[in-house]
C-alpha cells in the first residue's frame, strides 16, 4: 500500500467563516447548518396587520408595568415561587403541579423579584426592601434596607440589582457593595432592568430603553455581548447558554459562547409566556434538537404565564429547506494530483441529505469570474486578515459541475485508526471519492436540503491527498484515457481504502496499550491483563484512569492509602476515611474495680487496673468513609462494591454522607473534616430506640442561628 497520505482539513471555526455561504448558518460547535427563520413580532394591539411589536413607541414600557411583571424562582426540590406584585403574595406551585399555595412569610409589599439560595432561604425584592424569608422554618427572618429592581443567586450570595448598581447579600448579612455597573455605550439612553449570573461568577445585566426599542445584555463593564430587541428576562443555563426572554407570544433566544463571542443557537417555544420573569427548572431534561447536538442542548427554563408557571418546549425556529457552502481553494502542493477520498462528520436526521460538487485546476492565478464571497446568514464572525483567504472557485466551473453522489455512512466510524468517539456523540463519519480531474487546487460545494423542522450538520470535512496509485502498477493502456481513468480510480478507491486503513491500524497498534488514547471497545480487552473486570456504572474517564493506576493500585491493595484512592477516582476527589481506633482515646490507669461491662485484657497491680477503657473492642478494625455529596442510589451501591472488594477482609466500614448541615469552612481536607455536629442523612424517629438530642432529630434547625 502507499505511504502516508496528507489530509486537507475543514474543521475550524475561522475556516468556516473563510468560505462563501448561502441560506447556511455557522454553529455554535462549528461547523455548518441550514439557517432558520426567526418567528415574527406579535401584531400591535391597536392594528392587527401591523408587524410592529407590541411593546412599540407608540406604547412605551412604564417603569410601574415592569414592576409589575413579578418574578420566578425555583428551590432545589423543584418548588417554583412565583410572586403576584399585584395581590401582595408568593404563589408555591409543586412539581407535580396542582393547586398553588401561599409561601411563608407573607403578605408582602408589592413582591418584584425571587431568588432562593442553598440553605433554602427565600429572598422577596419588595418595593423598599428585600425580605429574607426562611421556608422550611416558615419564618421572616430580617429585613434589609434595599430597593432592588432583580436578584440572583450564586454560591450562597444574593446580587440585588438597584438603581445605583449591585449589591451583595448573604443570609441576612449586608447589603455589601457589589460589583460596578457602567452603561454600554453608543447604545442611546438604556436603564438596568434584570440581573443574571453564570456558572463561574460572572454577571450579564439586560439594559432596556425606555420605550422597550431597543435592550441589549452586557457585562457590568458595559461590554455588549448580544443584542436582543424586545428583551423582557434572562437567565444562563448551567451548561452556559444564555437564555433571553422577549415579549409575549415570542420564542426565547438561546446564545453559547464560544472564544469569547457569543453565538445564536434555535429559539425554544414559550407558549403562554406573560412577558414577566424567567429561571432556570432544576429538574429540567435536557432538550436536544432533532438529535443533533444544537451547540448547547439546554435545560428546560420555567416562565410565568397568566395562570401560574409553565416550562418551555422544543424549537420553535423554522429552518430553511435548502442551503450551500463553497470552500476556498485547498492545496495539494503539487500539480496534477489526483485526490483521494472525501470525509465528512456529519449529522443526517431523517429527510435531509448533503451532496458534494468537486472543482479542481492548475492555474495558481485566481479565477477571473471567482464566485463572490457571502458570509454566513447567522453567527458570523469577523475575519482576522481576510487577504490571506485563498481564492474561492470559477463561478461558470461551479455551475458547469454535475452533482456527486451522495456519500454514504462508515461502520467503522472515522477512517483514521483506534479513533475515540464518545458515547453522546451523534455525529457520524460519512465518505465519498472525489470525482474531479487531476489537479493541484480543489473547490468543495455542499449543497445541503432539509425540512423546516430538521436540518443536516456538517461539523469537519477532510480530503486525501493524494488519493491511491494503483493506476501506476497497472497497464497504462487502461488508463490513458481521461474518462477511463477516473472510472478506474474511481472503482478501485473504496477497496483499496479498506486495505490502506489495515495497514495504518497495523502501524499504529501501539495505541491500543494506551489506557487514554484505546477506543472504549478495547478498554475491557485492556483491563484483562491487570485481571480487572470493570464496572459499567463507573464514568468512563474513570475506568481509564483506574487501568492506568492498577498495577501501583494493586502492589498497595488493602492499605489506607489505596483504598482512598480508588474510592477517589469512582468520585472524582478523594473521601476522607477515618479509622474508628485513632478517635477511641487514650487509655489510662483506673483505680478501683473496673466498670460494669468493660471488655479486655487487664493487668491488676493491687488495686491500680491498667489496661483499655471501654469501647476499645468496638473501635477496632473499624472505619467510616466521609463523602462530602449526597450520593444516589447507584452512587452508594458503587461505594459499597468497592469497599467490599478492596477492604482488609477482617473490617467493617460505615459510608457518612455530609451533603448538607452545619459546615466550617468551605470543604473537607485529607485526613481532617470540617463537618460538626451530626451527617446529613435525616433518619426517622422510633420510640424506644431514638434519644432526643442525641441520636434523632425533630423538626429543622432555628433560622435564626444564619443571623
Amino acid at each position: 500500500m502507499d505511504g502516508d497520505r496528507g489530509v486537507s482539513l475543514l474543521a475550524d471555526p475561522d475556516q468556516w467563516a473563510r468560505c462563501a455561504h448561502e441560506g447556511v448558518a455557522l454553529s455554535a460547535t462549528g461547523g455548518i447548518q441550514l439557517t432558520w427563520h426567526d418567528d415574527p413580532p406579535p401584531p400591535y394591539a391597536g392594528d392587527a396587520a401591523s408587524p410592529l411589536p407590541s411593546a412599540s413607541p407608540a406604547s412605551p414600557a412604564s417603569p410601574g408595568r415592569r414592576a409589575a411583571a413579578g418574578g420566578l424562582a425555583f428551590d432545589r426540590r423543584g418548588f417554583a415561587y412565583r410572586s403576584r406584585t399585584a395581590d401582595g403574595r408568593i404563589d408555591t406551585y409543586r412539581p407535580g403541579g396542582g393547586e398553588p399555595s401561599q409561601a411563608p412569610g407573607g403578605p408582602y409589599d408589592e413582591p418584584r423579584a425571587l431568588a432562593i439560595d442553598a440553605a433554602r432561604l427565600l429572598y422577596v425584592a419588595t418595593r423598599r426592601a428585600v425580605v429574607v424569608t426562611a421556608i422550611d422554618a416558615g419564618e421572616r427572618l430580617t429585613e434589609l434596607p434595599v430597593t432592588a429592581r432583580d436578584l440572583t443567586v450564586h454560591d450562597e450570595v444574593v446580587y440585588a440589582l438597584t438603581a445605583g448598581g449591585i449589591v451583595l447579600i448573604q443570609g441576612c448579612r449586608g447589603p455589601r457593595p457589589g460589583p460596578g455597573l457602567i452603561r454600554p455605550r453608543c447604545h442611546g439612553p438604556l436603564e438596568a432592568y434584570r440581573l443574571a449570573v453564570c456558572a463561574d461568577g460572572r454577571l450579564l445585566v439586560l439594559w432596556v430603553s425606555p420605550d422597550d426599542t431597543h435592550a441589549v445584555v452586557a457585562t457590568p463593564e458595559g461590554a455588549v455581548a448580544v443584542a436582543a430587541p424586545g428583551a423582557t428576562d434572562l437567565t444562563v443555563t448551567s451548561g452556559g447558554t444564555l437564555v433571553v426572554a422577549r415579549e409575549p407570544g415570542r420564542s426565547f433566544l438561546r446564545f453559547d459562547e464560544h472564544d469569547g463571542a457569543w453565538l445564536e443557537l434555535e429559539p425554544v417555544r414559550a407558549t403562554g409566556y406573560d412577558g414577566g420573569a424567567i429561571a432556570n427548572h432544576p429538574s429540567g431534561p435536557s432538550q436536544v434538537c432533532h438529535g443533533a447536538d444544537s451547540g448547547g442542548a439546554s435545560r428546560v427554563i420555567g416562565f410565568t404565564t397568566a395562570e401560574g408557571v409553565a416550562d418551555t418546549g422544543g424549537i420553535a425556529g423554522r429552518y430553511r429547506t435548502s442551503g450551500g457552502t463553497v470552500t476556498y481553494r485547498l492545496d495539494s502542493g503539487a500539480y496534477r494530483t489526483r485526490w483521494g477520498r472525501a470525509f465528512l462528520e456529519a449529522c443526517l436526521p431523517r429527510g435531509t441529505a448533503v451532496r458534494l460538487r468537486f472543482v479542481t485546476g492548475d492555474d495558481d492565478d485566481p479565477p477571473p469570474d471567482a464566485l463572490r464571497w457571502t458570509p454566513a446568514d447567522r453567527n458570523g464572525r469577523v475575519i482576522r486578515r481576510p487577504d490571506l483567504t485563498p481564492p474561492l472557485p470559477s463561478a461558470l466551473a461551479l455551475d458547469t459541475t454535475a452533482p456527486a453522489a451522495a456519500p454514504f455512512k462508515r461502520p467503522t466510524g472515522p477512517e483514521t485508526p483506534w479513533t475515540q468517539i464518545a458515547c453522546d456523540d451523534l455525529f457520524e463519519t460519512y465518505e465519498l471519492p472525489v470525482s474531479a480531474p487531476p489537479g493541484r487546487y480543489l473547490w468543495l460545494a455542499l449543497d445541503l436540503t432539509g425540512t423546516e423542522a430538521a436540518t443536516p450538520r456538517i461539523r469537519a470535512v477532510r480530503v486525501e491527498r493524494p488519493g491511491h496509485g494503483l493506476l501506476r502498477r497497472l497497464p497504462r493502456s487502461w488508463s490513458r484515457d481521461e474518462g477511463d481513468a477516473r472510472f478506474l480510480h474511481r472503482w478501485l478507491t473504496p477497496p483499496e481504502g479498506l486495505l490502506h486503513e489495515l495497514d495504518e491500524r497495523a502501524a499504529r497498534r501501539d495505541l491500543l496499550l494506551d489506557p487514554e488514547t484505546t477506543p472504549q471497545e478495547a478498554l475491557e480487552w485492556l483491563a484483562g491483563f491487570a485481571g480487572l473486570a470493570l464496572d459499567r456504572r463507573w464514568p468512563e474517564h474513570a475506568r481509564r484512569t483506574l487501568v492506568g493506576r492498577a498495577y501501583r493500585l494493586f502492589r498497595g491493595r488493602g492499605t489506607l492509602a489505596s483504598l482512598r484512592e480508588l474510592l477517589g477516582i469512582y468520585l472524582g476527589w478523594e473521601p476522607v476515611i477515618v479509622e474508628r481506633w485513632r478517635i477511641r482515646g487514650v487509655p489510662g490507669g483506673l483505680l478501683g474495680r473496673p466498670p460494669e461491662g468493660a471488655t479486655g485484657a487487664d493487668a491488676v497491680v493491687g488495686r491500680m487496673r491498667i489496661g483499655s477503657p471501654p469501647g476499645h473492642d468496638a473501635a477496632a478494625h473499624r472505619f467510616s468513609v466521609l463523602v462530602p455529596a449526597d450520593l444516589t442510589t447507584e452512587q452508594a451501591d458503587v461505594l459499597r462494591s468497592i469497599l467490599e472488594l478492596h477492604k482488609p477482609a477482617h473490617t467493617s466500614y460505615d459510608i457518612c454522607e455530609i451533603g448538607l448541615g452545619m459546615r466550617v469552612g468551605r470543604r473537607l481536607h485529607a485526613g481532617l473534616t470540617s463537618i460538626v455536629g451530626p451527617g446529613a442523612g435525616w433518619r426517622p424517629i422510633v420510640l424506644g430506640r431514638a434519644r432526643l438530642g442525641t441520636d434523632g432529630v425533630l423538626g429543622v434547625p432555628s433560622p435564626r442561628v444564619l443571623r
